[in-house]
């Protein structure tokens, strides 16, 4: 077995005015082809709900039960599933259409109280939806821990991940869904072999970025400069990264915070795939301003990836 490479751990600097004025810890992992962690920044060991990260492993689910065929769906509906888009027309208008095809309304989403298809997990909880329409289960109380639903895309979760459905730690996320944590090494494991386990699904990200999240955007522009990368963030500072050369990337903001996010993952991407591979836009999204009330940029947050 190769000997794991251990860093220190990622540092996001807050910049104001060249100096540093505050910082947020990151940790990661990198594993290769096979699964196995062979580099680490910090403790990668920590356990984190993958949030909105999980959201390809659910729609596997509703793929392996006949679902998605049931409904004729195809690559369009797998990547807003799989989801956390900006709520943009192109976007709330496919999930409109997606609940046509199952005979229900923005009012059968649960994922909060105003924006229904335009809020970010819409996608997401449409594949539950589709579920409890195609096997007959209640709709109201799709969210709900005991529902079958839900049962459903904790068993897959564990299956695609290695775990055990009855011991996997859960929690509710933010928009009322089961969500499951693990160590972030497990999320570096599973997605080197996302290609393996989510064939389908990755494809379908990669075919279509722009449904995952939006120009502009973390996930869209992983996939977009990256050809073959499969991207998939959660919240808290979660970021999850598929490799073009069959690695998986999984980096975590220690305090969750969201303002670190972009550049921790973004620099411990760089890190592993090269200056080279990384677009503008990239470039700029992983070096957010710092403004004043008045707008004006009065300094910037910068990840340093240890080597």
């Amino acid at each position: 077995m190769p000997k794991i490479v251990q860093h220190p751990e990622i540092l996001v600097q807050a910049r104001r005015g060249g100096t540093v004025e505050s910082l947020h810890r990151a940790c990661a992992a990198l594993a290769g082809p096979d699964g196995e962690i062979v580099e680490r920044w910090g403790d990668p060991g920590m356990v984190t709900y993958w949030r909105s990260s999980a959201k390809p492993f659910q729609a596997q689910a509703w793929l392996a039960d006949g679902t998605i065929e049931h409904f004729g769906w195809g690559a369009e509906e797998l990547a807003i599933m799989s989801a956390s888009h900006e709520g943009l027309d192109f976007q709330a208008d496919l999930v409109r259409r997606m609940l046509a095809d199952l005979g229900l309304s923005e009012q059968d989403l649960r994922c909060d109280a105003t924006l229904k298809a335009r809020h970010n997990c819409s996608g997401n909880h449409t594949g539950f939806l589709a579920a409890c329409v195609n096997h007959g289960w209640d709709v109201p109380s799709y969210q709900q821990p005991d529902h079958p639903a839900q049962q459903a895309a904790l068993k897959a979760f564990a299956a695609l991940t290695g775990g055990d459905a009855a011991t996997l730690a859960t929690g509710v996320d933010g928009c009322g869904i089961v969500c499951y944590a693990t160590p972030v090494t497990v999320a570096a494991t599973t997605f080197a072999l996302l290609p393996e386990l989510l064939p389908e699904i990755g494809a379908a990200m990669r075919a279509h970025p722009e449904l995952v999240e939006a120009p502009g955007f973390i996930d869209t522009e992983v996939m977009r400069a990256l050809p073959g990368a499969t991207s998939k963030c959660g919240a808290e500072g979660l970021s999850c990264f598929s490799l073009p050369d069959g690695r998986g990337l999984a980096v975590k903001v220690v305090d969750g915070a969201d303002r670190a996010h972009e550049p921790a993952g973004l620099a411990a991407l760089e890190a592993v795939v090269g200056a080279g591979a990384m677009s503008d836009e990239l470039r700029r999204i992983a070096r957010p301003p710092i403004t004043n009330d008045a707008g004006d940029v009065v300094g910037e947050l910068l990840a340093v990836v240890p080597e």
